[in-house]
């Protein structure tokens, strides 16, 4: 029920429209000719036989976890190799977030409505998320 409603709102935000329809469009001739094809085949994962977006997902969510983690032992422990080793897992989970969002607005780029307004507000807000990692 909630999410049905979060993407009925999002569809109804017509402001969306003047960020989401050049977004597209400029994504979309980034893959011209044969070998942009490939790219975008590459990109979507259809060498995987799944789409590659939700699997490099995994590598900022579970980085950013163990960084947590680590950020926690060094914290209870004093052992200041945690926090180290936890400032590492941020950059690997930085990283992935930059995989991740290259393989995700190739998918959106092929979505319509509602989904690519939602899928608008979910690169908006990982970006959000992601340049607060950053910082």
């Amino acid at each position: 029920m909630v999410t049905r409603d979060i993407i009925t709102t999002a569809a109804n935000q017509k402001w969306i429209d003047a960020t989401a329809e050049p977004l597209q469009k400029a994504i979309r001739s980034l893959f011209q000719g044969e070998a942009g094809r490939e790219l975008k085949n590459f990109l979507h994962g259809t060498w995987l036989g799944h789409p590659l977006h939700p699997v490099m997902t995994d590598i900022p969510v579970g980085a950013w976890t163990v960084a947590l983690a680590l950020d926690a032992m060094e914290r209870l422990s004093g052992e200041k190799a945690c926090g180290a080793a936890a400032d590492l897992a941020i950059g690997v989970g930085l990283v992935g977030a930059v995989g991740s969002a290259i393989t995700g607005i190739t998918d959106w780029s092929e979505t319509d409505d509602p989904g690519r307004k939602v899928g608008v507000l979910h690169g908006v807000l990982n970006l959000t998320a992601t340049t607060l990692y950053a910082s």
